[in-house]
């Protein structure tokens, strides 16, 4: 099959590409530059320029059956800090590319959703699909909108979907002198000698997915027989920044030197996703724990030149 995937050439889209590789199908990127940590890959079509532009989206999209749709503008941060960006940039023009894929005759469209900011403060832990969805971010918010329109051209136009609500995705190739990211940022300042930033007592805990087991569940949906379904994909257990942090100087034997924050309003506290859904549909199962993607993820990350 044809797959296109939209920022295919970001942290999560470059793993994508790989698993349609392993999985014998051509691939096709839609992004606004390379990747930043590799050479471009033998076979795969690279096609550069932004998703707002309409005539590159109705030449890129002929000929595709399936549509990945893995961009992002923002964090649930800075969508707060501009919220028209964030409606612009990430609505508006996901409404746009269904359009456009309903146009072009694309069977199927995978969307990656939010696994905890869309959910909100959850009354039920783990928190299965059918949970209420009430954001407390524009990110959120704006994020469950997509989902809705997506459902709005599914049963409008009859193309397919399946959403995918990941939990927190790190591992090797995740920019670790960015701000998205936890995992990858902290061992970031590690390598550099930095004081780690906590916000609030570091007892906040959430839900971490090492992304080549996200990527496999994405692939999973795209050819699932099961379609208009949402799935959680995540490790189904609570790790806070306190537990990070320790497996982070087991992992590199440096000490730790913490600097704790006021905590985030717009951010979730605690989050731990049902996953049960995707195990049954997508046989899907978490195969890398935190001390192995910790590992994998300070093996690439050490060997930066910054």
């Amino acid at each position: 099959m044809e797959y296109l995937i939209l920022g295919g050439n970001g942290f999560i889209g470059s793993y994508i590409v790989d698993e349609v590789l392993s999985n014998g199908h051509s691939v096709t990127v839609l992004d606004i530059g390379p990747e930043k940590y590799r050479e471009p890959i033998y076979g795969v079509k690279y096609v550069y320029g932004s998703i707002d532009n309409q005539k590159l989206l109705n030449e890129t999209f002929r000929n595709k059956d399936i549509l990945i749709h893995s961009v992002s503008t923002t964090s649930p941060f800075s969508s707060n800090q501009n919220i028209e960006y964030d409606i612009q940039s990430n609505l508006i023009n996901a409404i746009n590319i269904f359009k456009v894929a309903v146009e072009n005759n694309i069977k199927r469209i995978i969307y990656l959703s939010s696994g905890g900011a869309i959910y909100g403060e959850p009354t039920s832990i783990p928190i299965p699909e059918s949970h209420h969805t009430n954001p407390i971010s524009s990110y959120g918010i704006t994020k469950l909108a997509i989902e809705k329109y997506l459902q709005y051209f599914s049963l409008n136009f009859g193309i397919e979907y399946n959403i995918i609500r990941p939990s927190n995705p790190y591992g090797p190739r995740q920019n670790p002198f960015g701000n998205q990211g936890v995992i990858s940022v902290f061992l970031g300042k590690v390598l550099k000698g930095e004081v780690i930033e906590i916000w609030g007592d570091g007892n906040v805990a959430k839900d971490y997915i090492f992304i080549s087991d996200l990527a496999s569940a994405i692939y999973s949906a795209s050819v699932s027989k099961k379609v208009s379904e949402i799935y959680n994909i995540g490790s189904s257990t609570f790790i806070s920044l306190n537990d990070i942090i320790e497996v982070i100087r087991k992992v590199t034997g440096k000490n730790v030197e913490l600097n704790h924050m006021h905590s985030n309003k717009f951010d979730v506290q605690k989050v731990c996703l049902n996953i049960e859904k995707a195990k049954k549909d997508l046989l899907f199962e978490q195969k890398t724990d935190l001390l192995e993607g910790v590992s994998k993820t300070w093996d690439f990350v050490k060997n930066i030149k910054y």
